[in-house]
């Protein structure tokens, strides 16, 4: 089982143009690589990856990324109806909060498979009380 669930923006800034965050994202992704980070992500994920870079003209690049993250040695986890029915629970107090729906969803899907921490660069995963976010600056 997987100890961390990687959100979207790690495999984005890793891939994207020079930020403060792409060596850590990058830096977290050779550690999957490596097997020294045990990690999963949702086919939400994939989903997110593809329509963004569809929405912004890129779509083969998006295609390229979503290969590497196959290719990476991440479990990838489906969302079951189960994860949905805990996310309903979920919306209505985080949704409040400024979480996205797309968020509630990994939130819930981690939950029910057992996986309490997340790396991510986005610190609104600090208001879930379910689940610990990981900088992936402080990762690395």
């Amino acid at each position: 089982m997987a100890e961390y669930f990687l959100d979207t923006n790690i495999f984005m800034y890793a891939a994207g143009k020079p930020h403060i965050y792409k060596e850590p994202c990058v830096k977290v992704l050779s550690g999957v690589a490596t097997e020294n980070i045990s990690a999963a992500v949702d086919t939400e994920v994939f989903q997110e990856i593809m329509y963004r870079y569809h929405h912004i003209n890129l779509a083969d690049k998006g295609a390229d990324l979503a290969w590497s993250i196959i290719d990476i040695g991440l479990e990838v986890l489906p969302v079951t109806k189960k994860d949905i029915e805990i996310s309903l629970y979920f919306y209505k107090e985080y949704i409040k909060k400024g979480i996205s729906p797309r968020d509630i969803i990994h939130v819930a899907t981690m939950l029910n498979n057992g996986i309490e921490k997340i790396i991510s660069v986005d610190k609104h995963f600090d208001v879930i009380e379910e689940v610990d976010r990981i900088d992936p600056s402080d990762l690395c």
